[in-house]
């Protein structure tokens, strides 16, 4: 058994830090984004996703700066889920809204809180919507190679 004890998360700094961080992927104007990010963000965090693992209090204000570039500019993130807290970890799940509250992208995070009260590291997943008039394929997973 370890001897670690993990840092101690209330409930409600885990929303305060969720509401922080989606505040930042929102944020287009980059003093606000810094501040937000300063409450939620450790110096060293990381974030990765399937795409993207970024490291540093600056080199994520540069991802999201990035990611706001590419997607309309009214649009939000807006956390669906409680706060599932435990153990200094805690998980949650978002959809990015378009300005007509049409659905662009949802995903879900699972995020570790460090020694300062902010997040260390985060694991992001998120993808497209399916579109509603097809239907998707189950995927399968195959042991064997043909």
């Amino acid at each position: 058994m370890s001897d670690v004890v993990p840092p101690s998360l209330s409930a409600d700094r885990a929303v305060e830090l969720v509401t922080a961080y989606l505040g930042a992927w929102t944020e287009r104007r980059s003093p606000v984004r810094r501040r937000l990010l300063h409450h939620c963000w450790s110096e060293t965090g990381t974030f990765s996703s399937w795409t993207m693992n970024v490291q540093g209090f600056d080199a994520m204000d540069a991802h999201i700066a990035s990611a706001l570039r590419q997607q309309p500019r009214r649009c939000r993130r807006v956390r669906t889920c409680e706060v599932h807290v435990r153990n200094g970890k805690l998980s949650f799940t978002w959809v990015l809204l378009d300005e007509d509250d049409e659905v662009v992208l949802e995903g879900s995070e699972f995020a570790e809180v460090g020694d300062d009260g902010r997040f260390e590291r985060v694991t992001s997943f998120a993808g497209r919507p399916e579109d509603d008039e097809h239907d998707a394929e189950p995927s399968t997973v195959s042991d064997s190679v043909n």
